[in-house]
């Protein structure tokens, strides 16, 4: 039985459930659910039912610049006692060299191939692309695509020109409402494929939410009539990618994905077969009444804990 001590159903978790609730035709079918929400109190309580493990990264390891605690210490053990494990994240504005670099300064000992994230979907999905397309890439000023396989690319602050052929939409930050509405403007004038590298709405940092790709291009075909395809969580490509990268090619229900969004990680580990738990204690889904949550959008996962690691003491 789930708990409903310290939830709401009128706070910032509860209305993010509904605005991805807004979008639920975006996102995979929801496969039948045969299980019920089991209560946990960490990783350790789940940990023998499983082979491998794939984390979320924001609001399960860290929310923004700071890790959250017992995360690193959770994580180390699992390299000592030799589980194999990676980070799934959404995370596509910056190469992985650099993320790495970031969470390294966290606190947590990890490598690059620990790593496999919506940048990786991404560059995979762009090889296929048409390679006489000419993108309008939005990113910060001082972002780095030369990762990515775009041969012609420019960074877009907003308005399209006549040759851009599509949009690829690889990070927020610095990100406005002017820009958008600039960028929808020529979108309904031309309509041009959009692909969004971050299906996220929005991501957790200290000092509150910060909205992201996803949230950005949300209802943007309705608005503009231009394609959207959605690169990450919760679609497959990703998370066939994770799988493919552990050691040994384990059956997916011997899987557990652990994440804080039940739009993104819950919903795309049931779709691709895996378990899934939602961690509540520190990011999207802090203060949700999981309870009413699971009714309301017929998502289940297998088990909920506040964090990974230890919870820390009062």
């Amino acid at each position: 039985m789930l708990s409903t001590a310290n939830a709401t159903v009128d706070g910032p978790a509860w209305a993010l459930l509904q605005a991805y609730e807004a979008e639920r035709a975006v996102w995979p079918a929801v496969p039948p659910v045969r299980h019920t929400p089991r209560e946990v109190t960490c990783l350790a309580d789940v940990l023998p039912h499983y082979q491998a493990l794939l984390f979320d990264a924001f609001g399960v390891l860290n929310v923004g610049d700071r890790a959250i605690p017992g995360a690193p210490q959770a994580l180390a053990a699992l390299r000592r006692d030799g589980v194999p494990f990676r980070i799934v994240s959404n995370a596509a504005s910056v190469p992985k060299a650099a993320l790495v670099a970031r969470y390294r300064a966290l606190g947590f000992a990890l490598d690059p191939q620990d790593f496999v994230t919506s940048r990786d979907a991404t560059a995979a999905a762009l090889a296929q692309a048409p390679g006489h397309w000419r993108w309008a890439v939005v990113a910060p000023e001082e972002a780095d695509w030369s990762d990515l396989p775009l041969p012609q690319a420019r960074r877009c602050d907003g308005a399209l020109r006549d040759g851009d052929d599509a949009v690829l939409f690889l990070a927020a930050q610095g990100w406005n409402e002017h820009a958008q509405a600039r960028l929808e403007a020529s979108l309904r004038a031309q309509p041009r494929p959009v692909w969004v590298a971050n299906p996220d709405l929005i991501s957790p940092w200290e000092g509150g939410w910060v909205r992201e790709p996803g949230g950005w291009c949300a209802g943007l075909t309705a608005r503009t009539g231009a394609p959207v395809r959605r690169i990450g969580k919760p679609f497959g490509e990703l998370f066939a990618l994770a799988l493919a990268s552990l050691p040994q090619p384990w059956a997916p229900a011997q899987v557990l994905m652990l994440g804080d969004t039940l739009h993104t990680d819950v919903l795309g580990a049931l779709a691709a077969g895996l378990h899934a738990a939602l961690v509540t204690g520190a990011g999207a889904s802090t203060g949700l009444d999981v309870a009413r949550a699971v009714q309301a959008t017929g998502l289940a996962p297998h088990w909920v804990m506040p964090y990974i690691g230890q919870p820390p003491r009062p």
